[in-house]
């Protein structure tokens, strides 16, 4: 089909046979029309940061040194942008304090919502590669839409007036053979929000010089037979051409080995008739059109796509790598020779043809070897090894490498300027440089990407917040429990219950967005000092209100909400708000009791002297007292002393005593033990002398026998 013709009236053209058709049609081809030259520049693009396109004139491919500096500024930027998958933060249109339902009922969207995303790590996945597209090509979008899975049930309805005798009813005819009917509905057995990754080149928009201007959005659909069948049932499925077919530009990044055959079917939404239209250039009709089945607040299924760069005179975005494109060119023109000459840079030269010795020399002769010459002296006389032979001169070839290595290093720092890569960002320091020039560059890189960084958070709380409301307007609420893991809150179950009710209220506002600091790389020490700041207000803060708020109660309600007020900047304390909002009601509860009521000046005079005489009293009564007391305790200490001074005497007597009975003991002991000795002696001395009369007698009787025997002797000698 030719493009489109100018249309003077929309409704007009839709009404002819066949309009709806052609002026959706032609609205496309006015958008890829507008949209040829980005994304043939994008292609270009993306193919130098796959590193597969070097843009180098007179140059042999084979000969290319690529210098990637651009792939791997993209890396570094992407994960300074985001580094770390992105929480969600649900919060209340006003931060009314003792509001628990409203607080719970953010805190079990707040969890559903980031039970969502963590599955399988889906959502983190599709926001880098959002992210990437805005770097790399300059547009990057995702697509967010409500999915379930239905099954078709039966269910038997009894008919309540079979068998009756209706009034003006003929009661003779025969009764029904049934009173019952079957009825078919669809059931919802699987629910949950669809989120999709959007290609770049598969994004379209009505020609605009601001999204604000922006009519309709669409993407590119691929779908196979079988899909097409599935959701646009068998008839039109079936008639759908499957003819896309992959570019053949050489520029194109599309895959080109392709088994299935697809169908290219286009998905619009129109923000002006808040309908969505399904059609394909192939079927010369509308494949579906449905009314607004979302009902989101802003139309559209996606947020505001995420661009580089766009000018207020057309939302066509430019993207980085066209600001710093000449640069890139000039470093792999640069980086291209250096290796050239590098290659060129070897030890060659040429010789005397004639002087076969100079080969010897260099190629066959050993160490400490001389190399014969023939004719010496006509040699001598070309100057020796001199004469004949000259090397390729290397100088001007070292300078020249020199040369181009600085020229490298400044163009790189070119592109640094351009791009906002300081040293900063891509971590690299000189240890000569001052603290203060350190925080300068981090200021820097800081303002350059600052933009960009809530650029992306803006993107990532429009994500959840369109999440937030295809569950709220299309999810049962069971699901969202699940999700929530709403039994395991440690909230008060009467007010989870009126929370689960507010979340499907309308006019409940909710919002959804995303801390910078979130994704970014966590920072302990940091979060740790938060908590400790949290703790230091709280408790100094108590510690100086208290004394006024015993006296004067008045201020109670005030000092409390200003408490609150400051509490809430703490992000880390947001857990405690329950609890919190607990304490003060029953401090403002405790404080709103009646209190006794003031006296009057003149009682307050009275009042004062008679707490002056009763101070005086007590004054007087104390030092009395304190007498009393010294009193007592002196003459405890002379009792003590007498007691101590008489039980000194009764020691003293005591131990003459014992060392009189042991002295006496110790002489009647000496007196026994002498009269025993003398005993002893005695015996001894009278068993001496029974024992010399023994010998004596002995002696006397040995002495008398001698005597009788020679005197028999005798006798017998006389007889002789």
């Amino acid at each position: 089909m030719e493009s489109a013709t100018k249309i003077d009236s929309r409704k007009e053209a839709e009404e002819a046979p066949g309009g709806e058709y052609s002026v959706w049609r032609g609205e496309i081809e006015a958008a890829e029309k507008e949209l040829k030259r980005f994304q043939t520049g994008g292609r270009k693009i993306v193919k130098m940061f796959r590193a597969s396109e070097a843009d180098i004139s007179g140059v042999d491919t084979s000969m290319e040194r690529k210098y990637n500096l651009f792939p791997a500024n993209v890396n570094i930027l992407q994960t300074s942008l985001m580094n770390q998958t992105p929480q969600p933060t649900v919060d209340r249109e006003f931060d009314d304090p003792m509001d628990d339902i409203g607080r719970v009922a953010c805190r079990i969207m707040e969890r559903a919502i980031a039970s969502h995303n963590n599955r399988n790590f889906h959502t983190a996945d599709m926001m880098k590669q959002v992210v990437q597209d805005m770097l790399v090509p300059g547009v990057g979008i995702s697509w967010h839409t409500y999915y379930a899975k239905t099954e078709t049930r039966t269910e038997t309805v009894n008919d309540p007036t079979a068998g009756l005798n209706l009034v003006g009813v003929d009661n003779n005819r025969p009764e029904p053979n049934t009173l019952a009917e079957s009825l078919e509905y669809e059931e919802v057995v699987e629910e949950c929000v669809l989120d999709e990754y959007v290609y770049w080149e598969d994004l379209l928009w009505s020609p605009a010089r601001c999204f604000e201007e922006v009519r309709w959005i669409g993407r590119k659909i691929y779908m196979t037979r079988d899909q097409l069948v599935d959701r646009f049932g068998a008839k039109v499925g079936k008639a759908i051409p499957l003819d896309f077919k992959p570019s053949k530009q050489d520029n194109s990044v599309e895959s080109k080995n392709m088994i299935m055959q697809q169908a290219c079917v286009y998905e619009i939404w129109d923000k002006p008739s808040e309908c969505v239209y399904w059609l394909t250039k192939g079927y010369e009709k509308i494949i579906e059109e449905k009314e607004d089945y979302l009902e989101l607040d802003d139309f559209f299924p996606c947020p505001v796509p995420l661009v580089s760069t766009v000018s207020n005179g057309s939302y066509i975005p430019v993207p980085d790598y066209h600001y710093a494109k000449d640069q890139y060119r000039e470093l792999n023109d640069i980086n291209t020779r250096i290796s050239l000459l590098v290659r060129a840079c070897r030890v060659v030269g040429v010789y005397d043809k004639a002087s076969p010795q100079v080969i010897a020399v260099l190629s066959n002769a050993a160490e400490n070897q001389l190399v014969p010459v023939d004719q010496w002296a006509a040699f001598a006389e070309k100057g020796g090894l001199k004469g004949v032979i000259d090397w390729v001169p290397l100088d001007q070839i070292i300078a020249t490498i020199a040369q181009l290595t600085s020229n490298r290093e400044d163009v790189k720092n070119q592109i640094y300027e351009v791009t906002g890569m300081s040293d900063i960002i891509r971590g690299a320091t000189k240890a000569s440089e001052t603290l203060g020039a350190q925080k300068i560059k981090t200021a820097y890189a800081s303002m350059r990407i600052q933009q960009r960084q809530k650029n992306v958070v803006q993107y990532c709380s429009s994500v959840f917040d369109i999440q937030c409301q295809i569950m709220r307007k299309h999810m049962d609420i069971i699901e969202i429990q699940k999700l929530a893991q709403v039994p395991f809150m440690d909230e008060d179950p009467q007010v989870v219950e009126q929370a689960l009710q507010l979340i499907k209220m309308p006019d409940f506002i909710l919002r959804c967005k995303v801390e910078s600091d979130s994704l970014s790389d966590i920072d302990f020490q940091a979060e740790k000092q938060d908590r400790m700041e949290y703790m230091g207000t709280v408790t100094n803060y108590l510690k100086e209100i208290l004394p006024t708020m015993q006296g004067d109660p008045i201020m109670g309600p005030f000092l409390m909400r200003l408490l609150q007020f400051s509490l809430a900047g703490f992000k880390v304390g947001k857990k405690f708000e329950g609890q919190l909002d607990k304490t003060f009601a029953e401090l403002e509860k405790k404080l709103q009791e009646p209190q006794e009521p003031q006296p009057s000046p003149e009682e307050q005079k009275v009042q004062a002297q008679i707490q002056l005489m009763q101070k005086e009293g007590e004054q007087n009564a104390q030092e009395h007292q304190e007498t009393l007391q010294f009193q007592r305790e002196s003459n405890q200490m002379k009792l003590g002393f007498e007691q101590q001074k008489g039980q000194i005497k009764l020691a003293q007597v005591t131990q003459k005593a014992n060392a009189d009975s042991q002295a006496t003991q110790i002489k009647s002991r000496t007196s026994i033990e002498q009269a025993g000795l003398q005993s002893q002696l005695k015996r001894e001395e009278f068993g001496q002398r029974m024992e010399q009369k023994a010998e004596e007698f002995a002696t006397n009787q040995a002495l008398g026998t001698a005597f009788d025997r020679a005197a028999a002797g005798g006798g017998k000698r006389g007889k002789a």
